[in-house]
């Protein structure tokens, strides 16, 4: 599940009078974003691709549903400097929006020190961000705003990263099993997502936060697509973070994928099967968004309740501890987060041995 903002500090209002769609609605707060392998939007064949959507032009893939299929764009399609045009219109556009709506994270409350070694942290933490829709049936309000009080639970966590040294953070997003909900709660969601990364993205470049993406982007539409690819190319230079957020996303349809691209060189004699190794097949895995030291998560979180991983990061997890919380996502807070890196730091991690 996705995003927050909670009904006393609504990041995402309802729509106003005059408003005709969720898009017309000003945004506060709304967090981040980052994407795959499948379409990954830090290849610059994806940029290149919602560029040409956004000029007008005929897109490589149009905002369907359908299986978990690559979209492809044209590396030689890209204009001489549209990666620094889009850049600038990024920024135009986000400042903007910040100016008439989102606060700077500068304005929020400091995250206080963590007491925990550095070499006792994990590198990368992965959140399956679980619970909105209990949390907002609990409460008798709708669905949506559970998953904008989610969006507010996601900033704290990004910050607490920066503020504590974790080099990535992948969130689960939206999974390809939910494109299965109600159409109206969909489209909240893709609204949600791409207001959340125009609002937050002056602060995300405030903070040295690099946005990736991982996922199928050929079900999303293409104004969601290019407001991914603007905070892509946007935040490509920062260091201090690497958010990564799985966005139509599935770990099998996503191994199932890499297999058959594999499966096709091969028999195209590109490459001999025997030089398949798991080093191969991860280079082929939507999570190749990362550096290649950072793709599998040390600690995965989630809040909610639920005790399984859901079609998450299924390669990527096999040596990772597992931190199950029973508090719903838009509770999940920054005492919380350090509850679950301190029970991080006391476990042995033998990865096999006896060491």
């Amino acid at each position: 599940e996705a995003m927050r903002a909670a009904p006393s500090r609504a990041f995402v209002r309802g729509l106003p009078p005059g408003a005709s769609s969720p898009r017309d609605v000003p945004v506060r707060s709304v967090r981040a974003l980052a994407h795959p392998r499948a379409a990954s939007v830090d290849d610059a064949s994806t940029s290149s691709d919602v560029a040409r959507s956004r000029r007008g032009d005929s897109p490589s893939t149009t905002g369907r549903k359908g299986s978990f299929t690559p979209a492809r764009g044209s590396a030689s399609g890209r204009r001489p400097g549209s990666s620094a045009q889009t850049s600038s219109r990024a920024l135009e556009t986000a400042s903007t929006a910040a100016s008439t709506s989102a606060p700077s994270w500068k304005d929020e409350p400091a995250i206080g020190p963590l007491g925990i070694e550095r070499a006792h942290l994990p590198r990368h933490v992965a959140v399956i961000m679980d619970g909105n829709a209990r949390w907002a049936s609990e409460r008798g309000v709708a669905v949506a705003t559970g998953h904008e009080a989610g969006v507010d639970t996601l900033r704290t966590i990004v910050r607490c990263c920066g503020a504590w040294d974790v080099a990535a953070l992948t969130v689960y997003a939206f999974s390809h099993e939910n494109w299965r909900r109600s159409r109206s709660e969909v489209e909240h969601l893709m609204s949600l997502l791409e207001r959340t990364l125009v609002a937050e993205l002056p602060s995300l470049l405030e903070e040295g936060v690099r946005v990736t993406v991982m996922g199928d982007m050929g079900m999303i539409d293409d104004n969601l697509r290019a407001a991914i690819a603007d905070a892509v190319d946007a935040t490509r230079r920062n260091t201090k973070l690497r958010l990564n957020v799985a966005l139509s996303y599935g770990a099998r349809q996503d191994i199932v994928n890499a297999c058959r691209l594999l499966a096709t060189q091969a028999a195209a004699g590109l490459i001999d099967p025997e030089d398949i190794t798991e080093d191969v097949l991860g280079e082929h895995l939507a999570s190749r968004t990362l550096p290649a030291a950072l793709r599998e998560p040390d600690l995965l979180i989630r809040p909610g309740g639920e005790r399984r991983v859901s079609n998450f990061l299924l390669w990527e997890l096999a040596y990772t501890e597992l931190y199950f919380a029973d508090r719903m996502w838009p509770d999940f807070g920054e005492g919380d987060f350090r509850e679950a890196l301190a029970w991080y730091a006391g476990r042995q991690r033998r990865f096999g041995s006896r060491g």
